[in-house]
């Protein structure tokens, strides 16, 4: 997937058959964003990875919060929230 701005300055992302996947910046998507996506309290944020880093590394959040990485794999918990903070550093906006 890929951002692309458009003529007018909206975002779009390029979903993977190359179809504009349109972003809605008060309605989080974060099944749109490609890379590490953890869940936190059920609060799913944007890792800023692509892949999960090694065990007991603490990374930042998009959002500023920190994570870190589990040592063993645990089991998948429920996201009932997607980070609107990560969702707008995303989309670009300030």
């Amino acid at each position: 997937m890929a951002k692309h701005c458009r003529y007018d300055g909206t975002l779009v992302t390029i979903g993977p058959d190359g179809w504009p996947i349109e972003a809605d910046p008060d309605a989080p998507d974060l099944d749109t964003v490609p890379g590490w996506r953890p869940v936190v309290s059920g609060v799913r944020h944007i890792g800023g990875t692509a892949d999960q880093p090694p065990a007991d590394t603490t990374i930042e959040a998009l959002c500023g919060r920190p994570l870190t990485a589990p040592r063993r794999r645990r089991r998948e918990q429920p996201a009932v929230f997607d980070c609107h903070a990560c969702w707008h550093v995303w989309l670009g906006f300030d």
